[in-house]
Formats: C-alpha cells, structure tokens, sequence
C-alpha cells in the first residue's frame, strides 16, 4: 500500500474516533433553588440529608446540579421578596420545606416545579388537590405535624402522668397551628386534660405566655408550629426552662436546643427522600403526576441533662421508648 493511501486512511479513522464525541451534548448543570424561611445554620442537616439522597441516586454535586439557596431567617416580612428573586434567576428546579414556603413559590411561578419535604397539610393548604395526584407544579412530602398533635399530648401524660392542665402555645395567623390547636383539644377531651391555648403573634409576646401560664397554673406546656415559633425557638426553649415544668415539641431541633422532649417527623429523612423527587423530575416527570407520600422515620428525643437541670425524671418504662438520648 503506498504511503499516500496509508496517511488517508489514518485521517480517515481518527475522524472516525472522534466524531462520537463531537455527537454528545455538552452535560447541562442543573439549578435547583432552595427556598427556606427559617436560616442556614437550623436547616443545614436537612441539606446535608437532600444532598445524600442525591449521591445515592448518583447526582454528583457541581457537575450534575448546584444549589442556590435563599433564606428568611425568620424574618416574615422578607420572605416575599427572597422567593421572587430566587424564582427570578429561573433554576431548574425549587426545594422548600413547608407549606408557606411553597405557597409563596406557586404564587409566583406555575411553571417551574416545587418539591416541598415536610409539608404540613398539602391538600387543606390549597397546594394539592389530592395527595394521589396533587396536580399543578408542586408535590413531595408530609410532615403529619398535625396527625402527630394528639400523640404528643399522650406522651406527654405518659411521661408526667400528674399532668393535668396543659399551656399550648401556637401561632393564631397560622393555618397549620390552628389545625393543631383543633386536634390537641379534641384529644384533651378523650384524656381528661385541660388545655389553654395561648397565642404567639411576635417574639415580645413568649415572656407574656409564660408569665401567664405560671400564673394560671400549668403543669406543662406543648409548641406547636408556625413561622414565628421557630424563628424563635432558642428563646421558647430558654424560657421554658425557667419554667420549671414539662414542655413537649413538635421538632427535634428543640430538644437539639435544650429543649425537654419531643416527637415528630424525622425531617431529615423526609429530605433525603425528596432527593428521589428531584431525580425524576429532573429526569422528565411531571410533578403534578406524583403522589405526595408520607413520612417514614418519626423519633421521640428525650433531654436528660434538660431533664436534670429542671428537677424531672423521666420514668424508666418510657426512656427506654425514646429513639434518641441527648446527655
């Protein structure tokens, strides 16, 4: 073979070798906006949560999606104006937690998917129109913070069985608290409790709560849920503690705070399952099509330091229940 068709015929296969490459798409980053409104220093385990359910379907951070987060840090008033900016920036994809946030996302766009991780009452919040197949642009998963309501009290009588008159704080302009509100007290009533609700509208107002319950008399007080509360959940968990008495919540991150005991939803879990909502989205399904499921992981923590420190113990017959001791 002479030497001209030689060097043809090398030409000819290493065009050949790369023209498959030249084929490929050029991978696309995806965007995912994360909208929270409490801050990134209360929410960065379930982040770390989200961003294991994303290795584990093999979405490798920084080249197969970035996430760009905004937080309220409590402060309602910015919230609003955090996820219009977020929406502005059109990311592939928006993660959020409860139904606030989402509410506050579908209001401003009905285009880009929403998966939420913990929402409270997708269906009764107008986000869903079923859990089966929520229609619209956002689905994910439930908290069951209200289904969990009357369990809490139950615990919380197990515990301090002399428990007789039960402080509730909740917060009034929040659907989700009254609807908690509405279960513990149809729940009070099967167990001989008496509860006094008692409204937290803005920071300035826990010290008054407090004061009144001492003054009324309660043996114990329960936390509900709501933007308010958990903005300022270190200075309830502090003033509680001067209260001498028992207090259960509907959050971990309480406890985690000092707080005595709680029983919920294990949220991080919630947000490593929502990885999995994201993979299929991102992949071509459309969200309104799959079904809202519900928590799996729930986790009663008990605080035996807090516990201590209060003059409280826990009998043994219940400590052995709790899923998770903080020393």
């Amino acid at each position: 073979m002479q030497r001209r068709q030689i060097l043809s015929l090398a030409v000819a296969g290493l065009a050949a070798l790369s023209l498959p490459a030249l084929a490929q798409p050029e991978r696309r980053v995806r965007r995912i906006g994360v909208f929270f409104l409490a801050s990134a220093q209360t929410t960065a385990a379930w982040l770390a949560a989200f961003r294991a359910g994303m290795a584990e379907l093999r979405w490798v951070e920084g080249r197969d999606y970035v996430i760009d987060a905004r937080y309220a840090s409590g402060v309602a008033q910015a919230a609003p104006g955090l996820a219009a900016e977020l929406i502005a920036t059109q990311p592939d994809l928006l993660l959020t937690a409860a139904d606030e946030p989402v509410r506050l996302l579908a209001q401003r766009t009905k285009t880009i998917p929403i998966v939420f991780a913990i929402g409270q009452d997708p269906v009764g919040s107008g986000i869903a129109a079923s859990l089966r197949r929520p229609g619209g642009n956002a689905t994910g998963l439930t908290s069951l913070a209200i289904d969990l309501s009357a369990k809490r009290l139950q615990l919380l009588k197990e515990a301090f069985p002399r428990v007789a008159h039960v402080v509730l704080l909740f917060q009034p302009d929040n659907v989700n608290s009254l609807s908690q509100v509405k279960e513990i007290e149809e729940a009070a009533a099967r167990l001989g409790t008496r509860i006094t609700p008692i409204g937290l509208r803005q920071a300035a107002d826990i010290d008054a709560a407090f004061k009144r319950g001492a003054a009324l008399g309660a043996h114990a007080y329960m936390v509900t849920l709501g933007l308010v509360i958990h903005s300022q959940f270190q200075a309830i968990v502090d003033r509680s503690l001067r209260s001498k008495v028992p207090a259960i919540f509907e959050s971990t991150q309480f406890v985690e705070a000092g707080g005595l005991m709680s029983y919920a939803t294990y949220y991080p879990d919630n947000f490593r399952r929502a990885a999995s909502y994201v993979d299929k989205i991102l992949k071509g399904a459309k969200p309104g099509e799959l079904p809202v499921e519900q928590p799996t992981k729930f986790e009663l923590v008990l605080n035996l330091k807090t516990a201590k420190a209060m003059g409280l113990t826990f009998p043994q017959s219940f400590l052995v229940r709790a899923d998770r001791v903080i020393e």
